[in-house]
């Protein structure tokens, strides 16, 4: 019986045979099982950082417009600015300060 067990086990066994290396079957699993998962851990890492340079070459994009737009609305909320849009519609500066209003109780 343990003949026979012997005959399978060399007949499983990947390597050569009669020799000083010996290569186990599980060994060699387990080795192929880890190179295929660096390698594909190695691709995922690759995909997300072009995930990531594609996000911030997007994020640069939108700040570049955030500034752009607050930079034109502060310009525009001048004095003068606001002046040259009403002058359209008819309306002119005071030329006397405002005045307060109390009330007394």
């Amino acid at each position: 019986m343990k003949n026979k067990i012997k005959e399978m086990i060399n007949t499983i066994r990947v390597g050569i045979p009669h020799s000083k290396i010996n290569f186990d079957s599980y060994k060699i699993f387990y080795l192929i099982f880890f190179i295929i998962f660096y390698i594909s851990n190695q691709h995922s890492v690759e995909k997300k950082i072009r995930e990531i340079n594609i996000l911030e070459k997007e994020v640069e994009e939108l700040r570049t417009d955030y500034i752009t737009l607050k930079n034109n609305y502060m310009f525009s909320r001048k004095e003068t600015e606001i002046l040259k849009k009403v002058k359209e519609l008819g309306l002119e500066n005071s030329k006397l300060p405002p005045e307060k209003i109390s009330f007394k109780k």
